[in-house]
């Protein structure tokens, strides 16, 4: 399946990480809507190909924020100043090679806590989302991203310009978030590969939502 079915939707992408599908590896689409779709190309090609979008070269990202942030594995990716990636561990690898990070818009997280089971969960795009990855590594991950995204808007836009970009409150949380809001990435929860609804995963696109500023 290619990307271009997706590629007039970009803008409402709110996460994307991978699932075990019958094919091997796919991708589950989390919309700004809450909606969710499965596609059957790995998450490294939707990567890729939405970075080919966006004419920006994931190489030089990688290099440059890694530098900045101290990283070489898991970096945040400003790939535009509207969709800022965070890469976050949402399940375990069955074999050596398989991906295990998810990449998450920073503007569609509302927040992580602690769930019941004991796994970190985050809120994003109105779904609740298990993780493999402690809370405090989160945390940290998404200080990584802001200190991203506020190196972007100097580079990008001001070019020297110092700015100050808040994130949101620790501990904070939607109360609008019930049960049924829930996903299970790695596949061992309600829901079967994905943690998604049998309708997730139709073949057919969502629609695209109303834009939304950073």
């Amino acid at each position: 399946m290619k990307w271009a079915p997706i590629e007039g939707s970009i803008w409402n992408i709110g996460a994307f990480w991978p699932v075990y599908g019958e094919r091997g590896d796919e991708t589950l689409v989390l919309w700004k809507n809450g909606q969710c779709t499965a596609h059957p190309i790995p998450v490294r090609r939707v990567l890729k190909d939405l970075a080919a979008a966006l004419a920006v070269d994931l190489t030089q990202l990688r290099d440059i924020y890694g530098r900045e942030t101290r990283r070489k594995l898991a970096v945040p990716l400003a790939l535009h100043e509207k969709i800022l990636l965070v890469p976050l561990r949402v399940r375990k690898a069955r074999i050596a090679g398989d991906e295990v990070y998810g990449y998450f818009c920073l503007n569609c997280i509302q927040g992580v806590r602690i769930g019941l089971d004991g796994r970190t969960e985050i809120a994003v795009a109105h779904r609740i989302v298990s993780l493999e990855q402690r809370l405090r590594s989160v945390r940290e991950q998404l200080a990584r991203a802001y200190m991203v995204q506020r190196f972007h808007y100097l580079r990008m836009v001001t070019g020297w310009l110092p700015v100050t970009l808040s994130g949101p409150e620790e501990d904070a949380w939607p109360e609008c978030l019930g049960e049924e809001r829930r996903i299970y990435p790695s596949g061992d929860g309600p829901g079967g590969s994905g943690g998604s609804p049998a309708s997730s995963r139709s073949s057919s696109q969502a629609g695209p939502s109303k834009k939304t500023s950073p």
